[in-house]
């Protein structure tokens, strides 16, 4: 077990006021190897187990208000995935297999044979590969501005890279920090000097696993297919920000027309992250998901 650091309590005291009235549960910082490399996590809360999945440069602590407002009725683990945060950072090709392999492994060491996942944009296609692979492991699907599939073999590269959009989402600088969350937020007051500040930091962080991520994307590695995403079964709900500059609701339109039974909800006025610029509607949308049919 290990102590909370100073950038996860900046970021329970950046978000503990959306928590609304739920009761405050603060998490509790875990580790535990998988494959020989260590995982951090957070934890809080009793109940079903709900895995929260962060998108590329983040961290688990990402989801505090989720952590927050689900530990009341749920089990929440909240993980650094491989190559993020304070998990460790293997020299590896980073890509969504990678990360689901890993996800099975830090399911399996913690004692978790089901779960159900929420994933963000990277987080989301990482829970896509999961249920894909290993269906047995999930129990429902919630997907957040994020997940997608090949309908088909990659397309041949026409025209250079957009190497501006890539080093921009790679954020070495606070000018480039500051330019990706304008992207990332519908609600500008959220990206704060703190904020431009703490992005840097993860990012600089896990500068190898982004890039190493991009390399693979453009290699065609990773991913999962239109028919295998046809055969998932597990109860899929698609929370989306309708104003999301880098996912538009077009994405989730693809998915909830490929995944049988799914759902979509739109989080007006909100960007690429809908639960941290309206927590307490997502809250109350995915608690509600979660909790039907038990």
């Amino acid at each position: 077990m290990t102590r909370i650091p100073a950038l996860v309590i900046a970021s329970i005291l950046l978000f503990s006021a959306s928590a609304g009235a739920q009761q405050k549960i603060e998490p509790v910082a875990k580790e535990v190897t998988v494959f020989g490399y260590k995982l951090h996590y957070l934890e809080a809360g009793r109940g079903e187990p709900v895995i929260l999945l962060h998108g590329t440069g983040g961290e688990g602590a990402r989801w505090m208000p989720q952590i927050q407002g689900l530990a009341s009725d749920f089990r929440v683990i909240a993980l650094d995935q491989i190559g993020f945060g304070q998990s460790e950072k293997p020299m590896t090709n980073y890509h969504s297999g990678v990360f689901a392999g890993f996800l099975a492994g830090f399911m399996k060491a913690i004692g978790v044979p089901k779960a159900s996942l929420i994933g963000q944009s990277m987080g989301a296609q990482v829970a896509l590969s999961l249920a894909v692979q290993k269906p047995e492991m999930v129990e429902r699907l919630v997907l957040v501005n994020g997940g997608g599939y090949r309908s088909g073999p990659p397309a041949p590269r026409t025209t250079p890279p957009d190497w501006h959009a890539r080093q921009s989402a790679n954020a070495a600088t606070l000018t480039e920090s500051r330019e990706y969350m304008e992207k990332m937020y519908y609600d500008h007051s959220f990206v704060t000097d703190q904020l431009v500040e703490q992005n840097l930091i993860q990012r600089l962080r896990s500068a190898y696993t982004i890039e190493s991520m991009q390399n693979a994307a453009d290699r065609g590695l990773g991913g999962v297919s239109e028919d295998e995403v046809r055969g998932i079964k597990a109860p899929t709900l698609l929370v989306w920000g309708a104003n999301d500059k880098l996912s538009p609701p077009a994405n989730a339109d693809k998915l909830n027309v490929v995944i049988k039974g799914s759902r979509k909800v739109l989080i007006d006025k909100a960007g690429h992250y809908p639960f941290l610029e309206h927590p307490d509607k997502f809250n109350q949308v995915v608690r509600e998901f979660l909790k039907e049919n038990r």
